[in-house]
């Protein structure tokens, strides 16, 4: 029998090193949710609250957050607490032993920290500040109806092959997804707008299909469970790189359809109903 389950996917244009104003920003989108809400995860963002290019190091040190502690966790886990859900949340990390990784924040509906999942295929702006990831994320978290759910997470780049020099068949994100029989598959991302001057419907879906070809693996296996694709994108523009945004919800087996999405331009909360 299927469960139903909320997620939030949130879509906004962070300011550039600024936490605080960006969580009073979050707070603000998010202050229409409460507990009645019924909200089962929430999913930001890669580095949601930092910004996204760095120079180096240097530049990025004032944004940078260790595990469990900081504004930037504490913006997580107080909103987990408040809303009883599990918060997905981007970050620039700095290890107790001085390592730097573009990270993904797990928070429970305690407010307590699972381990953060590192960035495993770096892109050339992670490559100016922090060292790859070991794998893939996969976690397991039980929703508010008693039932776990697997999940696989993988930021940006996880996504596509890696260094885009492994074939294309190859698919490692997708193929760690099938082999842990993940039920959602959790896709923070800070997403390179190609050509900014474009926007209409036929452009947002073309960024869609191009996520959905990275999770091929799925259509040859022809799953008979449900399993979802769910991004979480930013918008807005640093320096001359612009973001494309296009968060959006998909199900990926045992048919393909999208559920849900945001345009490029679009500030908000995307609220999507699955069953699993």
């Amino acid at each position: 029998m299927n469960t139903k389950i909320k997620v939030l996917l949130v879509q906004y244009n962070p300011k550039f090193k600024d936490v605080e104003s960006n969580i009073k920003t979050l707070e603000k989108l998010l202050s229409e949710y409460s507990k009645k809400s019924k909200i089962d995860i929430i999913i930001f963002p890669e580095m949601a609250l930092s910004g996204y290019i760095f120079e180096d190091l240097k530049d990025i040190e004032p944004t940078l957050s260790y595990f469990n502690k900081g504004i930037q966790y504490d913006f997580a886990s107080n909103l987990a607490k408040r809303l009883k859900c599990h918060v997905f949340l981007g970050y620039p990390e700095k290890t107790d032993d001085n390592k730097y990784y573009n990270s993904c924040m797990i928070i429970t509906p305690e407010g307590k920290s699972l381990p953060s999942y590192h960035k495993h295929f770096l892109y050339k702006d992670d490559k100016t500040w922090c060292a790859e990831g070991e794998d893939f994320g996969y976690v397991e978290i039980k929703i508010r109806s008693g039932k776990t759910l697997k999940l696989g997470i993988g930021i940006c780049m996880d996504i596509n092959p890696h260094e885009f020099t492994a074939p294309f068949k190859k698919m490692e994100f997708a193929n760690f997804c099938i082999k842990k029989d993940v039920d959602l598959i959790i896709f923070p991302t800070a997403w390179t707008d190609t050509n900014p001057g474009k926007d209409d419907m036929q452009y947002t879906l073309e960024m869609i299909d191009y996520w959905i070809s990275r999770m091929e693996p799925y259509y040859k296996k022809k799953m008979k469970k449900n399993v979802y694709l769910l991004c979480a994108d930013r918008i807005g523009k640093e320096k001359d790189t612009t973001f494309i945004g296009v968060s959006c919800a998909v199900k990926l087996c045992p048919n393909l359809e999208i559920i849900k999405f945001f345009g490029k331009k679009d500030e908000g909360c995307l609220l999507v109903n699955l069953d699993i």
